[in-house]
């Protein structure tokens, strides 16, 4: 029988050679220091957290900027628990991602209930495969988790540590074959006017993209997860693809319509009313038939891509930034704060401030609405969002990681009040790793888009969406952070500056007016 020790020695090896050098996460009893101690002498960075969502989200944006797997340890029951907000957070934006938890042994369970849960019925549902690593080739049980979590599309594996049990390992899939572009390219020479819109298995492919894109006036829509796969200077930046109405005019002027890595993760809930033909490039199968394809291939997303023939381009020069002018024109034509800011100045005036290169993570909220499209991006990775499973307290952990991978960038993170409310702890990791972040928080006490859409029902009223007033710079300075208080376009344009020449953390609690977001809302997704 192997023992703990041993067995965190393969996990911590086959993590290093994977490419893994951070592990994240927060110990428990069991194994958890074992697979700590064991990871730290094969090289890696352990990163403590304060919540195991937090060390689950971290790992996943490591995953997603590199294309190795993120890592992160978590203890039995309720630290497994406590994961799986984040492991599904990787699921849905394919990230790859291995998480290793303690268990109770299986040579205790008939005397042991506390803290006893099963744990692969609780990751079932959030992750790609659920494994054992124990008696057995452990080796080989650690070589196919990490190929199921970065086999298309990407996700997370789990893993539970216990040397009483035999292993138990997820099953890899078959190596991927070229598809054929046939009828693609058939249906590409009949085109005139092709639209491409770019999708989350695409976001490491920009170079590919970029090439087939040369010399063209080709309109390009990309969504939240592709975002910096062409650069919004580019003259074929046409705006954003969610599945809401803002982009409509773009798709309706299209004769066909090239789908490059599109997930329909990634569109919100609704019909696809565009009449023009679907061309699908994938390298994972697709689950929903939103949006209808008319041709599809499956393959590696590199040699689809290889195996096309110049695209067709019949576009008007000015055509995909006229179009991308007149949405943002159209987000920016709210109302004018009454007290504090309007979100968009908050973005406007941090991006501007921003240097060339800083990264964004954006949470889940309203803010979000205004953050994607007004954040300009040159290349992948200089945005960070939730998409798949959209979900508040991303931005602060991603913010975390992105900062860790990249030292030396200025990483602004975009959160709203109950986004940071429900991550407050990952400020004194901030705070301890002295990383250069400069959040900013969206305050106005309130789940401001949750209250939009309760305009139809009005079921729940105020105690429903409303927090009391939150001093988020008081709790930053309580964690170490220097922070300031915003309440006007001046303060906050000097107060990022200061922040930028600051080696650790600024948190900037700036005062939001959210009598705007009703505006954007209806902007980007039509009017309810």
């Amino acid at each position: 029988m192997m023992d703990v020790a041993r067995l965190a020695q393969v996990a911590a090896r086959g993590l290093a050679e994977a490419g893994t050098e951070v592990l994240f996460g927060l110990p428990g009893g069991g194994s958890n220091l074992e697979i700590i101690g064991a990871a730290e002498a094969a090289g890696l960075k352990f990163v403590l957290t304060h919540g195991e969502s937090a060390a689950a989200i971290m790992a996943g944006v490591y995953g997603e900027l590199t294309g190795n797997p993120g890592a992160c340890v978590v203890t039995r029951g309720p630290g497994a628990a406590s994961s799986i907000n984040g492991v599904a957070q990787a699921l849905l934006d394919r990230q790859p991602v291995l998480v290793l938890s303690d268990a109770v042994p299986a040579s205790d369970i008939a005397r042991v209930s506390h803290q006893r849960l099963d744990h692969r019925a609780l990751f079932a549902p959030a992750a790609k495969a659920s494994g054992l690593l124990g008696a057995g080739d452990a080796a080989q049980v650690m070589q196919d988790a990490l190929s199921v979590a970065t086999s298309p599309p990407a996700g997370p594996v789990h893993l539970d540590i216990d040397p009483t049990a035999a292993s138990h390992a997820p099953r890899p899939a078959a190596p991927l074959e070229a598809g054929s572009v046939a009828a693609i390219n058939t249906m590409l020479a009949a085109a005139r006017k092709p639209v491409v819109v770019i999708g989350v298995g695409a976001r490491h492919e920009a170079a590919a993209i970029r090439a087939l894109l040369a010399g063209t006036s080709i309109p390009v829509l990309q969504t939240y997860k592709a975002k910096g796969t062409i650069p919004d200077s580019l003259l074929n930046a046409a705006g954003l693809l969610t599945g809401a109405t803002i982009e409509a005019p773009v798709l309706h002027a299209a004769d066909v319509i090239v789908s490059i890595g599109l997930d329909a993760v990634e569109l919100i809930p609704g019909s696809w009313p565009y009449q023009a033909p679907v061309l699908a490039l994938s390298s994972w199968p697709q689950e929903s038939s939103v949006p209808r394809l008319a041709a599809a291939t499956v393959g590696p997303l590199p040699e689809l891509l290889a195996a096309l023939p110049r695209l067709p381009d019949g576009w008007d020069p000015g055509f995909a930034q006229r179009e991308r002018e007149r949405a943002l024109h159209v987000i920016l034509s709210g109302p004018a704060a009454g007290v504090g800011l309007a979100p968009w100045e908050v973005v406007q005036e941090l991006r501007s401030i921003a240097p060339p290169g800083s990264v964004a993570t954006v949470d889940a909220g309203a803010h979000m609405l205004v953050a994607m499209p007004l954040w300009f991006t040159e290349n992948p990775g200089e945005v960070l969002v939730s998409s798949g499973l959209a979900t508040m307290g991303f931005a602060l952990p991603a913010a975390i990681a992105a900062s860790l991978l990249q030292p030396g960038v200025r990483v602004f993170c975009l959160v709203g009040d109950g986004g940071l409310g429900m991550v407050l702890g990952e400020l004194e990791t901030a705070a301890r790793l002295r990383l250069p972040l400069t959040i900013a928080v969206f305050n106005d006490s309130a789940l401001s888009l949750i209250k939009i859409k309760q305009r139809a029902s009005g079921h729940g009223g105020s105690r429903a969406v409303s927090y009391g007033p939150t001093d988020f710079a008081g709790i930053a300075r309580a964690c170490g952070i220097q922070s300031m208080r915003v309440t006007n376009k001046r303060e906050l344009r000097d107060a990022a500056r200061r922040s930028l020449e600051v080696a650790g953390p600024v948190l900037l609690d700036v005062l939001v007016d959210p009598s705007g977001y009703p505006h954007i809302l209806d902007a980007i997704r039509g009017a309810a």
